[in-house]
């Protein structure tokens, strides 16, 4: 699937565009193709950005790569970037901006397999007990120095909190590993683990850090196919391709801008204006003002939209409440009304993206769950839990997604026929993060959640004391089942379990578990390359020019 892009040179003064509206902590497509293997083009001693006669328009054949002199895209967000240290970034438009700069010891691939990054090979224990990797030789993190395996086992001890009595897992998938120790003659690193781990392969994606570098947070530094170059409060992240990348023949696109708008409405205007060449999460009404001037892609996201219920607040505190609420809101009319029918209707906190681990087979009761719901069930249960006439309900909505403000929006209508009076509370994305996010301040919000491409990424949240369980749900059933993951290796057994946690988070109605919403691009149709990966990522270094014919 191609999500074309758009090359600036000097001589033209076009501008790519990739605006994101990335969501929190924010499928699978079929692979694209990338440049093969063959020496990559550095970039030159000259600056094109300031120097006209060092830019060139010749665009390098796809098939061998090559950083084009003085080409240029511009990605824009519509949040400002939590943290730039790669292990305390929590919202998934900062993760898009660093998945450039930084590599882990593999890399999730397009079809949800795991290849070779900084790792060249690795194995699995009979047991589960340990990982080892053999480590790439000759890489450079972007200041010029050699990685070593020093600095994979400082970033792999520092991502699971090892090294210091009071130092706290910072990828806490990676908390599972007791200890990190490196074989110099085999050039390899060995984690050993505290208890056995089959599924924690995909967390080694964490990025690896130079040892006794103290700046990633103002200034960071990976070995990934772009280099940070500088930030600038609410307005942009300039990056520039690393000429030095190990991959050879990517990247294609010499300098990024991850450029911050206010908002998706700002960000339109600049589309039809032709100041933006690529779009993700248009609306249906929107791709239909841009869709005779632009590729219109559309992309399975493996994202959980749902309506997050506080369920330590009262009345949420009810399993019936919460129980009522899913049967008052009519999930494929959300979709009809807010996203032009595009999507999933989901029961559960899983996308079917996530393929054997999707539980299809929700039962409620003896039958499936109506994703249309049922109002007159509804009414029942308020009544029974003491609320006849319904009551209160506030929605905080992150204010710059419009996604998420026309779903509550829906949600408030379809909730009034139950007697409940929903109030939006519209926030801006700070604060989110921190009221709602980090403080659980709230009683409901409207948000979309994604994950590694891992089953335990995506319902570890779901633990009565998991530190990013902001909805505060607590089930001694889904964490005795989820106990059962350490002494169950075999992979139907674990597959069982998934399916069996995510039947728990329905019987116990933990949240309004919404859809998986279809992404739908504008793309410009010069460019291609851009790549879909079944987690939220921008791979820049994917990007080439193409004719406007669609030839390279």
């Amino acid at each position: 699937m191609l999500h074309p892009s758009h090359i600036k040179t000097m001589s033209t003064r076009r501008r790519l565009v990739a605006l994101v509206a990335a969501t929190l902590l924010l499928g699978a497509c079929a692979p694209v193709a990338r440049p093969t293997e063959s020496p990559t083009t550095t970039a030159p001693a000259t600056d094109p950005a300031t120097d006209p006669a060092a830019a060139k328009t010749a665009a390098p054949d796809p098939t061998t790569g090559g950083i084009v002199p003085g080409s240029e895209v511009v990605v824009a967000v519509t949040q400002e970037p939590d943290f730039l240290d790669p292990y305390l970034a929590e919202a998934a438009g900062t993760k898009e901006i660093l998945y450039n700069l930084f590599d882990g010891l593999v890399r999730l691939e397009p079809d949800g397999s795991l290849s070779p990054a900084l790792a060249v090979s690795w194995e699995m224990s009979d047991d589960a007990m340990a990982y080892s990797f053999v480590i790439r030789e000759g890489v450079k993190f972007h200041n010029g120095a050699a990685m070593t395996l020093d600095d994979v086992v400082y970033s792999l001890e520092r991502a699971a909190g090892l090294g210091a009595e009071d130092a706290t897992a910072l990828v806490p998938q990676l908390g599972a590993i007791a200890s990190v120790t490196a074989d110099a003659a085999k050039y390899s690193v060995t984690t050993t683990l505290k208890a056995p781990d089959p599924d924690l392969l995909a967390f080694f994606t964490t990025a690896i850090l130079p040892r006794g570098y103290e700046k990633q947070a103002e200034h960071p530094i990976g070995t990934g196919p772009y280099r940070f170059v500088s930030y600038e409060t609410q307005q942009r992240i300039l990056l520039r391709a690393n000429p030095d990348y190990f991959v050879p023949g990517r990247p294609s696109i010499e300098s990024v801008e991850f450029r911050i708008v206010p908002n998706a409405d700002s960000a339109m205007v600049d589309l039809e204006a032709g100041r933006i060449d690529v779009f993700p999460y248009l609306t249906p009404d929107s791709a239909k003002q841009v869709e005779d001037r632009f590729q219109l892609i559309e992309s399975r996201s493996n994202m959980v939209h749902l309506l997050a219920l506080n369920n330590a607040r009262p009345p949420l505190d009810q399993r019936d409440v919460r129980e009522a609420l899913r049967l008052a809101i009519d999930k494929p009319g959300i979709l009809d009304l807010v996203t032009g029918g595009y999507g999933s209707p989901i029961t559960s906190g899983m996308s079917p993206a996530m393929g054997a681990a999707w539980n299809a087979d929700i039962r409620d009761g003896d039958a499936a769950p109506d994703p249309a719901g049922d109002p007159d069930r509804a009414r029942e249960l308020l009544a029974a839990a003491g609320y006849p006439d319904g009551f209160e309900l506030t929605i905080s909505v992150p204010s710059n997604y419009v996604i998420h403000v026309r779903t509550a929006e829906v949600i408030a209508e379809q909730l009034r026929e139950v007697g409940i009076i929903a109030k939006i509370e519209p926030v801006d994305w700070a604060t989110w993060l921190s009221r709602i996010y980090s403080d659980r301040d709230f009683q409901a919000t409207v948000i979309a959640l994604t994950f590694v491409y891992s089953p335990v990424d995506v319902l570890d949240r779901y633990r009565s004391d998991a530190a990013n369980n902001f909805i505060n749900f607590s089930s001694a059933d889904f964490d005795r089942r989820f106990a059962d993951l350490g002494t169950t290796l075999d992979a139907a057994g674990r597959q069982r379990i998934w399916h069996d946690l995510q039947q728990i988070l329905f019987d116990e109605a933990a949240s309004v578990f919404i859809q998986d919403p279809a992404l739908l691009t504008a793309v410009a149709r010069d460019l291609g390359g851009y790549t879909v990966y079944p987690q939220y990522v921008q791979d820049i270094a994917s990007l080439h020019p193409v004719g406007t014919d669609g030839d390279s």
